[in-house]
């Protein structure tokens, strides 16, 4: 097991083999086995292990350490200023504002990643995005009680860091050294097991509600692979369970039209019938709590 000063040693050794780039990447760091696994583990975010490594971080690295939370509140105080809502390009021209949040711009291409749009994350924050609205903080208790957009995003957040824990608690108990990831990368957890490393996104679904798992097109495409799965964290009253789907099949489905196509994702409608766990008309018994099928 790497310790945190093995960590940051090996950050250094690896500066040093690659002294002429500018940045240490995942490409290099990848190199070395198990590296992103432990730097997740201790430091939970690369660029908090190249700081504290003392190696500079690139933009993407920095850009991982901002919180959702913080991405939204930026998006409040940049409509603050301009007295409307931010346009793709008020990002490049803001000259200050970011900096409360990062010592780089923050792009709006990040909006796209985390929350599947600019506009998806002004309706977070209960912003109009026909016309300016008035600008509240997250959190903000003055906010008007009747918008409960706020509400809405803290419950949808708690709900997927939940789903997160459920999983690596299950993968835990089944010997994989597991640890989150950051949403960035279009992955949520990295898992070691037997010298071989997994990669997971996790998705929860309230059964009460009809609404559809999203999956961005750009993080399906960017992380397929073998060792890739997709868990969806199925919430009831009384119950969890957990559909574990490898990507190979995920692709099979995208291929036969079974999940909706549409510009930015993929919209997978899963719902329960007679006991069974239904996506149109196939059963998804075979993948229902298959942990056994990681492999």
């Amino acid at each position: 097991m790497m310790t945190k000063n093995d960590v940051i040693n090996k950050l250094k050794l690896l500066a040093s083999r690659f002294s002429d780039k500018k940045y240490l990447t995942l490409k290099e760091i990848r190199s070395v086995p198990k590296l992103d696994y432990y730097i997740q583990f201790h430091f939970r975010k690369l660029g908090n292990a190249l700081k504290a490594a003392s190696l500079p971080s690139s933009k993407l690295a920095a850009g991982m350490k901002i919180t959702n939370e913080e991405l939204l509140n930026y998006l409040v105080d940049i409509g603050n200023k301009l007295g409307r809502n931010p346009r793709v390009w008020d990002f490049a021209d803001d000259k200050d504002i970011y900096k409360k949040y990062s010592e780089y711009k923050i792009s709006w291409s990040i909006y796209k990643t985390r929350f599947g749009g600019l506009r998806k994350a002004l309706e977070l924050i209960g912003k109009d995005t026909t016309k300016a609205a008035k600008a509240a903080k997250i959190g903000d208790t003055n906010k008007n009680k009747t918008d409960n957009s706020g509400f809405l995003w803290e419950k949808r957040r708690f709900c997927g860091q939940a789903a997160e824990i459920h999983v690596m608690a299950e993968l835990l108990y089944r010997g994989f050294q597991a640890a989150n990831i950051p949403v960035d990368v279009g992955l949520d957890i990295l898992a070691v097991k037997q010298n071989r490393t997994y990669y997971f996104q996790v998705k929860h679904k309230d059964l009460s509600n009809n609404q559809a798992i999203n999956i961005t097109k750009s993080s399906f495409e960017r992380t397929g692979g073998g060792e890739v799965y997709y868990i969806f964290v199925l919430l009831s009253d009384d119950k969890r369970d957990f559909l574990i789907v490898p990507y190979h099949i995920m692709n099979d489905w995208v291929r036969e039209k079974i999940v909706e196509d549409t510009n930015d994702g993929y919209l997978i409608y899963i719902k329960k019938q007679a006991n069974h766990y239904m996506l149109k008309e196939k059963v998804l018994d075979n993948y229902l709590n298959d942990w056994e099928g990681i492999k």
